[in-house]
């Protein structure tokens, strides 16, 4: 019995480096897939958002005629929905609001139907929803003063942890996308900031894949 206990063996400190060095080689090779693929999470996540934004919106242009704009508050407010222009930044996690209840809201102006033939404009909406830490902006251009509606817009959505700024427009049938890996942790309003995206008035020229006037590395755009 006492030999067979001096007869066992331990592993070697070779043996013992030779585990840590495949572990560390592993974890190397882990480590950075696994960054990439919560940063394919994250971008995805702003891409199918401002896919369903965009499907409200036409859902809203066949309801009523006239494209929103992003609004905080579910409550239609008649000073902010009759005109067009640049909407609030909401911000994920919401689900999709009503015209009463609190929540990410698209908003515009429609005809007044009960003047025949419309002399005003009443407000119109349809909710959207949001995921966890994405950002969200719509502007809808300048009401038309005879028909009393916005008849385009333009949108565009970040996740914060995410490293792609999304765009659409009223004409686009695709998503597109610009990306930047030193993004990540920046906030759609830190992008609107530095110029990533052009005004409502000076679309991107989807045709060319570029924003007019906009900095390097934000003026190269690609189709989702």
């Amino acid at each position: 019995m006492l030999n067979k206990i001096r007869n066992r063996q331990g592993f070697t400190l070779i043996e013992l480096l030779i585990v840590v060095a495949i572990i560390g080689i592993l974890a190397a090779i882990a480590i950075p897939q696994f960054s990439a693929y919560r940063q394919k999470g994250f971008n995805s996540s702003a891409g199918a958002d401002i896919k369903n934004a965009k499907t409200v919106q036409e859902s809203m242009f066949a309801d009523f005629q006239t494209y929103g704009r992003t609004q905080a508050a579910g409550l239609l407010t008649a000073a902010a929905d009759l005109t067009g222009g640049a909407g609030v930044i909401l911000q994920g996690p919401i689900v999709a609001s009503t015209a009463t209840v609190v929540g990410g809201l698209l908003s515009g102006p429609r005809p007044d139907p009960s003047n025949n033939p419309p002399t005003a404009a009443i407000a119109s909406g349809a909710g959207v929803s949001l995921s966890n830490g994405v950002h969200m902006q719509a502007d809808n251009m300048a009401v038309d003063p005879v028909s009393f509606t916005s008849n385009s817009y333009v949108m565009m959505s970040k996740n914060v942890q995410g490293t792609r700024v999304f765009y659409t427009e009223t004409e686009a049938t695709a998503i597109m996308f610009t990306q930047n890996d030193a993004e990540a942790g920046t906030t759609l309003a830190a992008a609107l900031a530095y110029g990533v995206l052009p005004a409502p008035t000076a679309a991107i020229d989807l045709a060319a894949g570029a924003a007019t006037g906009n900095p390097a590395p934000y003026d190269k755009w690609a189709a989702q």
